[in-house]
């Protein structure tokens, strides 16, 4: 019997195992089909038969092809699973690799129509859209959509993995991901958050490993929600090596240091950073180099920009940038690691992971385990502080790291050295060579996060009604405090620094209406503490419009929907299957102070006071006439958790409810002779 014979028979043989082990899996799942996940799907707008992804990668001229085939069938129930489901949306970035597509309506007469799918195919090159959108023609209640297509992708061997989670918008019966390879490379997985073990068959020419789940439920997404941090998902890598695995070591030598090194190639920019730090640490020199590093860093902060990187400037020392007045997200990663070596500071690289892309793993290293890298590094009295790099549309001070990050767990990486560092080993020079270390000591730690009584935002208004000219002015403070300093100072930097999302946020505010009465004109004066909690402070002036309505020359109808607008915790829909998971507790305070030339009076019901708290958060909303000319009216949202369970979802609504209740609130007020 010779080898080829064997090798056929084997062959054989696998895919017939393979086949019994689906045939069993669907039989099985029509014996135990439980009656309660039926009226999921019959009580859902549409729901799934199956769903099946299968994954091939192939080695093509030292890269690697990744073809994916989807297939899918989906029941639409009514007229609103038509309206959500009778299209095919693809992202572009697939739809450029799309190779084959069939799409039909599997009518409940037993009729089928097809998509043309020469019009996606038409599309592929089309710049201007991110999404292809097409009717799936002919889809009425009752009908079954059936969806299959392929698209293939190259990819290099360090980008060879994925996360699988097998949940979508709707219910499913049956969802599958398999994954093909050959056998000379080497397939890693692990499963979270109890991920059913994969099915793995083999043999001398595949290996082939099926992730399943069955009566698999829906999950509808926000963007408090975190996948990771509850369901089940895997993450796979594929890897030409075997019995190696990524270490901390291997991360800190390739991943840290190739944003991070400093590159000294143009020799003749390399005088100008040290003429520079000692300009600026001037008369500091005989200072501790903690003093020195903010004396340096606070010269950047205010008096470089980050722009874009350049592929010019890609080999370009920090001298250059420092000649230039500007630095890229790179360039200023290597300029705090020369800083920090050179003022004999000592640091850690940190590698973090966003709060709803799921904890990090601090002991399977997978790419993309994390998606911010900073520094860390000792101050004066031993303690850590944390230097996170500016971005092209926001400066961060020293502490200060992007909200998504707080209270979250972090990897810190330090080599562990026993001779002190040349200096060529410290640069990239023209071998191009990365620095290497033999050993690092790697520690998990907690990142910081701040509470509702940090983070904060106060708004209050003076206003000055002219009851001649029928207008009213204002002068106002506003301070912001916390993660809330941070995301408004960043939103309002991008919004600065971007054009387009500039003008896209514009029109979004003339779509809607002005839905913000209090309209300011110009600001007179504001200030910034550049120590944590980041306390940012502006007075402005401006004018009270649209919410304040003078029906005749003695009575004042003040609408508050337009006033009182507070950043509140979504609850559109009636439940949650997820828990939320916001970036901090805050406390957002709202007051408005309408002064008048004469006596008032309020007219009808003079019970506005509205109070609720409970676990989750309180609110109070309150008005008040002060002596005879002036009205007070104030409002307080409060959140005190950064975690909401989802049985504690309704206590949101709650809450909700009761703002929606005050910004219902009609004032009217009689103007009376003095």
């Amino acid at each position: 019997m010779n080898q080829l014979f064997l090798k056929i028979r084997a062959k054989i043989l696998f895919f017939i195992v393979l086949g019994l082990c689906l045939c069993n899996n669907a039989f099985s799942k029509v014996s135990n089909n439980s009656d309660k996940f039926d009226q999921v799907c019959e009580k859902s707008n549409a729901y799934l038969l199956y769903s099946y992804t299968d994954v091939v990668y192939s080695k093509v001229w030292g890269r690697y092809d990744k073809q994916v085939s989807v297939q899918q069938k989906l029941v639409v129930n009514n007229k609103l699973g038509v309206e959500n489901h009778a299209f095919f949306n693809l992202s572009k970035k697939i739809c450029d690799n799309l190779k084959i597509l069939d799409v039909r309506t599997l009518k409940a007469d037993g009729t089928v129509v097809r998509l043309d799918s020469s019009m996606v195919f038409d599309h592929q090159n089309n710049e201007e859209l991110d999404v292809i959108r097409y009717p799936i023609p002919g889809v009425e209640p009752g009908d079954t959509i059936y969806t299959k297509y392929v698209y293939v992708e190259r990819r290099r061997v360090n980008n060879l993995m994925d996360y699988v989670n097998l949940y979508d918008y709707v219910p499913s019966y049956k969802t599958e991901y398999s994954i093909s390879i050959k056998p000379d490379l080497n397939m890693r997985y692990k499963a979270y958050n109890n991920f059913p073990e994969p099915q793995v068959l083999t043999n001398d020419t595949l290996v082939y490993c099926l992730f399943k789940m069955e009566e698999v439920t829906s999950v509808e997404e926000n963007k408090y929600n975190c996948i990771p941090c509850e369901l089940p998902y895997v993450y796979y890598s594929i890897e030409e090596e075997k019995n190696k695995l990524r270490t901390w070591k291997d991360v800190y030598n390739q991943e840290f240091n190739i944003v991070t090194q400093p590159i000294l190639l143009d020799y003749q920019n390399s005088s100008y950073y040290s003429r520079w730090k000692k300009r600026i640490i001037g008369e500091a020199k005989d200072s501790s180099k903690y003093i020195q590093l903010k004396l340096l860093y606070n010269e950047i902060l205010h008096n470089f920009q980050i722009i874009p990187s350049s592929p010019e400037e890609i080999f370009k020392s920090s001298g250059y940038f420092l000649k230039e007045h500007h630095f890229d997200p790179i360039s200023i990663r290597r300029l705090y690691r020369q800083l920090l070596e050179d003022l004999g500071i000592n640091y850690w690289a940190v590698f973090a992971r966003s709060k709803r892309s799921g904890n990090i793993d601090p002991y399977y290293i997978r790419r993309g385990e994390y998606d911010h890298i900073f520094f860390a590094y000792e101050n004066e009295q031993g303690t850590i502080n944390l230097l996170y790099p500016h971005t092209e549309s926001f400066k961060y001070q020293i502490n200060e790291i992007p909200t998504s990050l707080y209270s979250t767990q972090a990897v810190i990486v330090q080599p562990v050295l026993t001779d002190k560092v040349k200096r060529k080993d410290r640069f990239i020079n023209y071998d191009l060579e990365l620095a290497e270390v033999d050993s690092v000591d790697m520690n998990v730690i907690n990142l910081p996060g701040m509470n509702a009584i940090q983070n904060y935002l106060k708004q209050v208004y003076y206003c000055d009604v002219d009851i001649i000219r029928k207008k009213a002015t204002f002068e106002s403070s506003f301070s912001v405090s916390g993660g809330l300093s941070t995301d408004v100072r960043s939103f309002y930097s991008m919004i600065n620094k971007n054009e387009e999302v500039g003008e896209f946020y514009d029109a979004l505010a003339e779509f809607e209406g002005d839905k913000f009465a209090l309209e300011i004109d110009s600001v007179s004066s504001f200030d910034l503490n550049e120590n944590r909690p980041f306390v940012f402070n502006f007075r402005a002036e401006g004018k009270l419009s649209k919410a304040l309505t003078f029906t005749n020359d003695s009575i004042v109808s003040l609408t508050l929907d337009k006033i009182v607008q507070h950043n509140e915790v979504e609850s559109e829909a009636d439940s949650t299957i997820l828990n939320y998971y916001l970036d901090y507790g805050y406390n957002d305070f709202f007051m408005l102070v309408l002064k008048f030339p004469c006596n008032i009076e309020l007219l009808g019901d003079l019970n506005n006071s509205k109070v609720l708290k409970n676990s989750f958060g309180e609110y109070m909303f309150k008005v008040n006439k002060v002596g005879t000319n002036q009205l007070i009216i104030q409002s307080n949202y409060k959140i005190l958790k950064d975690i909401v369970l989802k049985e504690d979802y309704l206590q949101i609504k709650k809450i909700n409810d009761v703002v929606d209740k005050a910004k219902n609130v009609r004032l009217l007020i009689k103007l009376k002779d003095s």
